[in-house]
């Protein structure tokens, strides 16, 4: 679906006559609406004992690995591209922010099929999706607002605002609709399911709209876990009819429109070659952070590889956020540095969404041991996050 939207942008006449007619706006509001689908059915699909166990290595994982590439990716626009410090910063950010839109799905359906769930992968995975991107948005917002000197304590203040007004919506919503449909009314399905896809939505677009966009994504995850844990087994036939929605009209829009958002006429050869080494770099890096991050949970080698490929896949944030900085440019060297920054964004999803989306799913089932019951939810370690096996006492003998 991801190639096929880039195809249909990019070819000739067919581009012309297609990809480019979509309306920005449209395809805007169509991919959110699809990775509000997306994340609510996550959000339903969490185990949320597993999450609190796993609270600090998400926490890990979200920021350490973001932070990392941001850091690096900005160091080498610096050198590379001669970017001012801000500048810099920003592309850093930009190049930083994983895609909830292909990490998010690739992880779901891997979930389903059983694999990694006896580890917690699926779960610890799609809980620091959103944690990643406020992160990834909010330090862009900071940037874009100190290099166009519009900096204010809000913008200094946006991480842990989006952080607090992402889960303080989400929880609110979620106790809101559980009061609405307790679980002891069996015939309100259809009832359940409508007030959760209106509040998701309208929670995704009114944060976006006062411009909280981070804070959109986790709020709506919140709303599905809080709805999950509140309505019980009711939860279960909402959760399959959001699957099917996604399934059959969802999943198609948005892949196809992420595709279809990257713009190959906006890429010059020596942007691509500083783009594809800043990428690669940072790949690295990142790829060594989430090591890192994970350097403190009992799990496999491989369990971690996989971890780390699955936390590669760029899209969605880049191309919401890749031309804000040309739009605010208004002298002929920011606007240089914007298109560049645009151009490395629009390289970013070309290079990483459609592999990371294809070896998540051809990886997945390879890396990661699959459990005897696939109905199961992430059950995780059965003790904490960062414990350690426990020695036997001596004198003591060994449990069975």
């Amino acid at each position: 679906m991801l190639i096929m939207g880039f195809l249909l942008r990019n070819l000739p006449v067919v581009g012309e006559q297609i990809g480019s007619q979509v309306d920005p706006a449209w395809s805007s509001a169509l991919r959110l609406g699809a990775l509000t689908l997306i994340l609510t059915r996550a959000g339903l699909a969490m185990d949320l004992d597993a999450l609190r166990r796993l609270r600090f290595v998400v926490l890990r994982l979200a920021a350490l690995p973001c932070l990392s590439e941001a850091a690096t990716a900005g160091l080498l626009a610096s050198w590379l591209l001669d970017f001012p410090i801000w500048w810099a910063a920003m592309l850093g950010f930009v190049v930083a922010a994983i895609s909830p839109a292909v990490v998010v799905p690739s992880l779901l359906q891997l979930q389903e099929q059983g694999y990694g769930v006896t580890a917690g992968i699926p779960t610890m995975v799609v809980a620091a999706a959103p944690l990643d991107d406020v992160l990834s948005i909010a330090g862009f917002g900071i940037c874009l607002g100190s290099n166009f000197a519009e900096t204010s304590w809000l913008s200094y203040a946006r991480a842990p605002l989006e952080l607090v007004l992402g889960l303080g919506t989400g929880l609110i919503g979620s106790a809101l609709l559980v009061v609405l449909t307790p679980s002891s009314d069996e015939e309100a399905f259809e009832l359940r399911l409508l007030l959760l896809l209106g509040a998701g939505l309208a929670t995704a677009f009114g944060l976006r709209e006062v411009g909280f966009s981070g804070a959109s994504a986790l709020a709506v995850l919140v709303l599905g876990a809080g709805c999950a844990r509140g309505w019980g087994a009711a939860a279960k036939p909402v959760s399959s009819s959001i699957a099917d929605l996604w399934t059959r009209l969802a999943q198609p829009l948005l892949f196809s429109l992420v595709g279809a958002s990257v713009v190959v006429e906006a890429l010059d050869a020596e942007t691509v070659a500083a783009g594809l080494l800043i990428i690669f770099l940072g790949g690295l890096v990142r790829f060594g952070a989430v090591f890192v991050a994970l350097s403190f949970r009992r799990m496999k080698y491989q369990e971690k590889f996989f971890t780390a490929l699955a936390w590669t896949p760029k899209a969605t944030v880049q191309a919401a956020i890749g031309a804000l900085a040309l739009d605010e440019a208004t002298t002929l060297t920011e606007q240089r540095f914007g298109r560049q920054l645009l151009a490395v964004a629009v390289l970013c999803i070309l290079v990483t969404a459609p592999p990371g989306a294809a070896l998540i799913a051809v990886l997945g089932p390879r890396l990661l041991e699959k459990a005897k019951d696939p109905d199961l939810e992430d059950a995780g370690p059965d003790k904490a996050d960062d414990a350690v096996p426990a020695e036997t006492m001596p004198g003591e003998p060994e449990s069975k």
